[in-house]
């Protein structure tokens, strides 16, 4: 009996480890993506990287849904279809999504990742604000002060560019444009978790969004005469943005769905913080952009926000509602 108490024990904090490796992993692909991207969109044109960043995600949704014959909840016909209904949500889920991206790009351009990264982590809590009218998950006194702290740090953080050397006489411009993707991949997510609790396979979704957001993206370009910008922006900003795409969309979802299975998605989320923080330190070291003292204070405000919200048990459960394998899982995709 003692014997299996111990290997018991031993076998929890292996797989505790594990997990902590990958959720740190995420952290990795995304910063990486959100380096990779700002490098893309320095001297490059911003308008191009929606269509790199979704192909990747694309790609692997359908690899996922091959593997596993889940392509067959999108048949119609067939006896593991979601329907139509489902189908459309995902869909108006892949179009928000994509104007999040065109705006998140053009944030990157204009304010940096020092600006940009911090305010795009807050679509944690938007997300759970869309699920508490949305889902009835609620957020309780703890939360909202998750939330004053973190958008305190944003404040210090606008204040201290203010007095540093920031990336483009347009830096402020990136703290709204950035508030686009936060506030659209947190309606994501909610979709994600709709979706979940009805049925619909990781592979599935991830298949239909970015599907989506592949067909808006290119249409787009098409209409507006911008289609030949990837004549234009060069091989290693067209390089940048494909690998952005890659370490966002490929590496660390994937990471971050394995953490998920191993780790409590709050604590995942809460290891997610690191993410601002990271990718700050990544901008001094490779893309020379400047943070002085009060920037620094002004992120690690905000991704203790961020993580108060999460360590706390912010949302809590709203009435209950069709079983889900994985509830969380959603936020981990933009």
């Amino acid at each position: 009996m003692e014997m299996r108490l111990v290997s018991d024990t031993v076998s929890t904090r292996v797989k505790k480890f594990a997990g902590e490796l990958w959720a740190l992993g995420a952290v990795f692909g995304y910063s990486g993506a959100n380096l990779f991207g700002r490098a893309g969109v320095a001297t490059g044109n911003p308008i191009a990287g929606p269509l790199l960043r979704a192909v990747p995600s694309l790609l692997m949704g359908l690899l996922l849904g091959w593997r596993g014959k889940q392509y067959r909840q999108l048949l119609p016909g067939d006896t593991r279809y979601v329907g139509s209904r489902l189908l459309l949500v995902f869909v108006g889920s892949g179009l928000i999504s994509v104007i999040g991206t065109f705006a998140f790009f053009f944030a990157l351009h204009i304010g940096g990742v020092d600006i940009a990264v911090p305010v795009l982590q807050t679509q944690l809590i938007w997300g759970s604000l869309f699920a508490w009218i949305m889902l009835g998950e609620r957020v309780n006194a703890r939360g909202v002060l998750g939330i004053l702290v973190t958008f305190a740090g944003l404040v210090v953080l606008a204040l201290g560019q203010s007095q540093g050397v920031p990336v483009s006489n347009n830096w402020y411009w990136g703290l709204g444009l950035a508030l686009i993707p936060a506030i659209a991949w947190g309606f994501s997510g909610v979709v994600w978790r709709y979706g979940q609790q009805r049925g619909m396979e990781r592979s599935s979704g991830i298949t239909i969004q970015y599907g989506t957001a592949v067909v808006a993206s290119a249409l787009f370009l098409l209409f507006s005469g911008q289609l030949g910008v990837y004549r234009t922006i060069g091989v290693g900003d067209f390089t940048a943005l494909l690998v952005s795409g890659v370490f966002g969309g490929v590496i660390a979802v994937f990471c971050m769905f394995t953490a998920m299975k191993l780790l409590p998605a709050a604590t995942v989320f809460v290891l997610n913080g690191l993410t601002p923080l990271v990718t700050a330190l990544g901008g001094g070291l490779f893309l020379h952009e400047n943070v002085n003292g009060l920037m620094w204070l002004g992120i690690l405000l905000a991704s203790a926000g961020v993580v108060l919200f999460q360590l706390t048990a912010a949302v809590g459960q709203g009435p209950p509602r069709q079983a889900t394998a994985a509830p969380d899982e959603s936020e981990a995709l933009p």
